[in-house]
């Protein structure tokens, strides 16, 4: 990398209420299968777009350390269903969306969602939002009762986050965000909290779960609910339990090594908040130097802010180790970056604290589980990158 990436965590906090109440129970949502799915377990493709060059693109990410690619999914609102591409968000609660009942002067190049349109849409009397970001942007609006559908699922009287003010304009595809992090407290709605899609869809699936599974190679992937597909990964799931109260996904390492040989593993203790609406994350320089000095012939390199070693190399696993005890590596294929001169850089970026963030860089190169129903966060080896 050329340079350190900074990093806050309390940033990632929203200040939030923690009462919850359904306005009513005349409006329930109904969770409905369509064509042959099955609402218990249902695949829901996502897609990586890089989007770290574009200022403009860059001022919605929900984080700090947005330095590399996003994954977004496409999902459809109202009736007729309108598609908007959102972000699939485990760091965030809410399930929302721009609009046209943004002032034109708020509004950017991003398809919006009209209730106008919308033979099903029906405004919560009362129901108002305010969120705000990591990255500083922040926006409000009210509530909406609609038809809300991912991929071949669909939610009947979901309530939306509808936006009609914002800090900054939106460019690029993203529209919104499907919020999908543990706080269940619910949506960051007033007068009272209302549940996220996750916990509306709860009920209907097979297991309280859901697992990512990405690919650099294809910039493809999926999001899987309600089942974990055993095909996806090889050897054993590492778990281990969420550490935090706040809604986040954050896990604590034991320790790091270079391979699978004890010889070559350092006990080292450290957060993960594990964040599928970011792009990039990190490691601290002291977990780093744990890895490195069990790999010959590396050496830091100032101009790149990183590790370098000699591309001919075949690098060891960079190996984790969860609270369960198992151990998980990324392989040597996997970790490869880029280089010049015959040295190269991997994808183990390295920031600043030990307690971290790791979005879609580290992701990818993980078969992750969120496990919703025992609280933790399970990692596996890929089946393929």
């Amino acid at each position: 990398m050329a340079r350190t990436t900074a990093l806050s965590l309390s940033t990632l906090a929203l200040a939030v209420s923690s009462v919850r109440a359904l306005p009513s129970t005349n409006n329930a949502p109904k969770v409905i299968a369509r064509g042959d799915a099955t609402v218990g377990r249902f695949t829901v493709p996502a897609f990586a777009v890089n989007e770290t060059n574009d200022p403009k693109v860059r001022a919605r990410h929900t984080s700090v350390v947005d330095v590399g690619a996003n994954w977004y999914i496409q999902a459809w609102i109202g009736t007729p269903g309108e598609p908007f591409y959102l972000l699939a968000d485990s760091g965030a609660p809410n399930l929302s969306i721009e609009s046209t009942l943004l002032p034109p002067e708020a509004q950017g190049d991003v398809p919006k969602y009209d209730p106008s349109k919308s033979s099903t849409a029906q405004q919560e009397p009362g129901y108002t939002y305010s969120e705000c970001f990591g990255s500083g942007y922040c926006d409000n609006g009210v509530v909406y009762r609609d038809v809300f559908t991912v991929g071949q699922i669909a939610v009947t009287n979901m309530h939306i986050m509808v936006q009609t003010n914002n800090t900054e304009k939106s460019y690029g595809i993203r529209s919104g965000n499907l919020g999908l992090n543990i706080d269940r407290k619910g949506m960051v709605t007033e007068p009272n909290r209302l549940p996220t899609w996750f916990e509306t869809i709860i009920p209907s699936l097979d297991e309280p779960l859901w697992t990512v599974d990405w690919h650099r190679s294809t910039q493809t992937g999926q999001f899987e609910f309600g089942f974990i597909d055993s095909s996806k990964y090889v050897g054993d799931i590492a778990y281990g339990p969420v550490t935090t109260d706040g809604g986040l996904w954050t896990i604590e390492v034991q320790g790091v090594g270079a391979g699978y040989d004890d010889a070559n593993f350092h006990n080292k203790k450290f957060e993960v908040v594990v964040d599928t609406g970011t792009g990039g994350g990190t490691i601290s320089r002291a977990v780093a130097d744990l890895y490195w000095r069990g790999v010959p012939n590396a050496k830091w390199d100032d101009g790149w802010d990183n590790y370098l070693y000699p591309c001919d190399q075949v690098l060891p696993d960079f190996v984790i180790q969860l609270a369960d005890g198992r151990k998980i590596g990324i392989p040597d294929e996997a970790l490869r970056w880029k280089g010049e001169n015959g040295w190269c850089a991997t994808v183990l970026a390295v920031g600043g604290e030990d307690n971290t963030l790791w979005g879609g860089n580290w992701i990818q190169n993980f078969f992750v589980v969120f496990d919703w129903g025992n609280s933790r966060v399970g990692f596996a080896r890929k089946s393929s990158y």
